[in-house]
């Protein structure tokens, strides 16, 4: 390949994009699960030369989609996706592409297209950890149980978060037997939509949650923030009658940090063994004694 002036512009671009603790990885950087925190100026200084790149070379196709993972981590997330589109025809960009954009409809709360690029990069990937994890997640917020079922079982066979697993897994059966022992289909719609108002409720929370960041000048990718936010939601949707109030929309992003240029979910710091119903029956009872305290 000719080294050209171009190459070394995106070279330098690229560079503004490694993470602030200076690890040189050798994969790509679209390629970590969890997304890396980039100083907000780093950002605009990466953008303003690959606008260059791209204005000398509008089909340089690595410096159209970098331009995407700039506004991504920008919060642009709107022109993020029309730069992904840009490239994704290109094989070579065909996982990244489709796993930023199924998980830009999953913060969009459209999780059916976000099923639709999850099942394109799966075919063409499969068994890749991080997209079997979306399709898991995407199918439980869509009640497909089976297909649920399905992807946590892969997810588990190499996946070190047993215990997330098994969690997300108990939870999956409770919801399983509410769906099919609830004959009343306006209950059932009832409790389907609490589940769209819990996402639309996170959201919110969510963004005004992160604002003490961007008020700190720290940049944080939403996106995944707000993936990361569904899974506590999935984890801890069903509290038991004495921490019912402890464990809701409005609380759960107490147990979501950014640390160590990464979001992570504490865990750790959550009781799951005394303030978690078990099985359907438990979940019931619940019901019933919120039912008696109204």
């Amino acid at each position: 390949m000719v080294w050209t002036d171009s190459n070394q512009k995106f070279n330098d671009a690229f560079f503004l994009m490694l993470d602030n603790q200076g690890k040189m990885d050798l994969f790509p950087i679209w390629k970590s699960f969890s997304f890396k925190n980039h100083p907000v100026q780093n950002l605009i200084d990466a953008e303003k030369i690959l606008d260059q790149v791209i204005h000398e070379d509008p089909n340089y196709t690595k410096a159209i989609f970098l331009k995407a993972i700039v506004k991504r981590n920008l919060n642009y997330n709107e022109e993020s996706i029309l730069y992904l589109h840009q490239v994704k025809d290109n094989d070579f960009y065909l996982y990244a592409c489709n796993i930023y954009l199924a998980e830009y409809y999953i913060y969009k709360l459209k999780f059916e297209e976000a099923l639709r690029y999850l099942k394109e990069v799966d075919a063409a990937y499969p068994s890749n950890i991080r997209v079997t994890f979306l399709l898991a997640l995407v199918n439980l917020e869509l009640f497909n149980f089976e297909e649920a079922k399905f992807y946590l079982n892969n997810f588990y066979q190499f996946s070190d978060e047993k215990h997330l697993i098994q969690l997300l897994n108990r939870n999956l059966n409770i919801t399983e037997e509410i769906v099919l022992k609830t004959s009343n289909r306006l209950v059932l719609k009832n409790f389907k939509l609490k589940s769209i108002n819990y996402n639309l409720q996170l959201k919110t929370n969510l963004i005004n949650y992160f604002k003490q960041y961007n008020e700190l000048g720290i940049n944080y990718d939403m996106i995944t923030c707000f993936v990361y936010g569904l899974i506590l939601k999935q984890v801890t949707q069903y509290p038991n009658f004495n921490s019912f109030n402890d464990y809701n929309v409005h609380t759960i992003l107490n147990y979501l940090r950014i640390e160590d240029n990464k979001v992570k979910i504490l865990l750790d710091a959550i009781d799951f063994e005394h303030d978690f119903v078990k099985n359907f029956e438990e979940y019931l009872e619940v019901e019933n004694l919120m039912k008696e305290d109204l």
